[in-house]
């Protein structure tokens, strides 16, 4: 999957994060890309939460976990 910053993704599947239980339907708006030596790590920002939340995930559980429902134009 092709992650870039401004995109919406969406989980399909529960997946715990920083021990955050994230709901399928839960939309994250993809904030940075950090580029690691093994992996990039993407910061989310969870949209529809009561306070601005962001959470740290390895690229591969964004690809494994949601889809992109919008490409952020």
């Amino acid at each position: 999957m092709d992650i870039k910053v401004g995109q919406v993704l969406e989980f399909v599947d529960p997946v715990n994060v920083e021990g955050k239980a994230i709901k399928p339907g839960t939309r994250a708006r993809v904030g940075y890309i950090l580029t690691e030596v093994l992996e990039p790590k993407l910061t989310l920002v969870l949209l529809g939460e009561e306070k601005p939340t962001t959470i740290v995930v390895d690229h591969r559980v964004a690809g494994v976990h949601c889809r992109i429902v919008s490409n952020g134009t």
